[in-house]
């Protein structure tokens, strides 16, 4: 096995799937360089989601109806050419590509309550504000839940109409009093210009696959009780502004792989109705 070049091993390492692919690093110093060589071109095209799009579901457990799905525009994997220049297993499974979350067109709010001239005429586009959650808590409550839903869709010649899709992760994760108080307070003091960090991303999950970057902003509440007892919260309310969506990029590979087994299995299962 060592006199054979290494291109006939890459051409037999591609048709296994991700799931059966990494374990083979194990056999030797050369199949790990060969395994995180093939590995990293899997997560640079799975970067670009070729004919395929992220869509972002977050919505309160009593709201999943009335609550609109939100696309995901991609920003960037950080730290991706990097790890490009000498591969390892360990330095991808830490890379997370981050997306933009986006209303569809029909469910989008213009910021300006008359549109300007400009935006008339078509020369400018409206400037809309970004995708955000109301969120309430009475005195008694220490926490409230999100559901928080991420497909794959295959796209088909218009944005909105879904071929295929794969579900990549469901879960509720709970936004505790605490830490909405935490994030209200240091949102005046975060900059755009900074770049983002783990540390104020809240995770859907325990091994930290999937997470959202919100933005906190605390509400005036209308109804504030005229006395508070001794140890008791006061209601309060807030708007969450979904500004990222991270999703750990091998995740997105093993996505990519999904759909593409379901799309077989589709074809497979076809039936086709001829003339005789």
């Amino acid at each position: 096995m060592d006199s054979l070049p290494s291109e006939i091993f890459i051409q037999i390492l591609e048709s296994f799937q991700t799931h059966a692919l990494l374990p083979l690093a194990l056999i030797s110093r050369r199949f790990y360089g060969l395994v995180s060589r093939l590995h990293y071109a899997r997560l640079v095209e799975a970067t670009i989601l070729p004919d395929h799009e992220l869509i972002l579901e977050c919505y309160h457990p009593s709201a999943k109806i009335s609550t609109p799905y939100m696309f995901c525009d991609y920003i960037g994997t950080n730290g991706l050419d990097d790890v490009g220049q000498d591969p390892t297993l360990e330095a991808m499974t830490g890379l997370y590509s981050r997306y933009r979350p986006v209303l569809s067109e029909e469910h989008r709010r213009p910021r300006a309550r008359y549109a300007t001239r400009a935006v008339l005429e078509g020369s400018e586009p409206p400037i809309c504000e970004n995708p955000s959650h109301d969120l309430h808590l009475e005195s008694a409550e220490l926490f409230s839940q999100l559901c928080t839903v991420v497909n794959m869709i295959k796209v088909g010649p218009k944005r909105g109409l879904f071929l295929s899709h794969v579900n990549i992760i469901e879960s509720v994760i709970r936004i505790w009093r605490d830490w909405l108080a935490q994030e209200s307070s240091q949102a005046t003091l975060k900059q755009k210009t900074v770049e983002p960090t783990t540390c104020s991303i809240l995770w859907t999950d325990s091994s930290e696959n999937f997470g959202l970057r919100l933005r906190v902003v605390e509400k005036p509440e209308v109804d504030t009780p005229i006395l508070v007892g001794p140890g008791e919260d006061p209601p309060v309310s807030y708007a969450l502004d979904y500004e990222e969506l991270w999703v750990r990029t091998n995740q997105l590979v093993l996505g990519m792989e999904k759909s593409e087994a379901q799309e077989v299995n589709n074809s497979s299962n076809a039936v086709i109705i001829a003339s005789m």
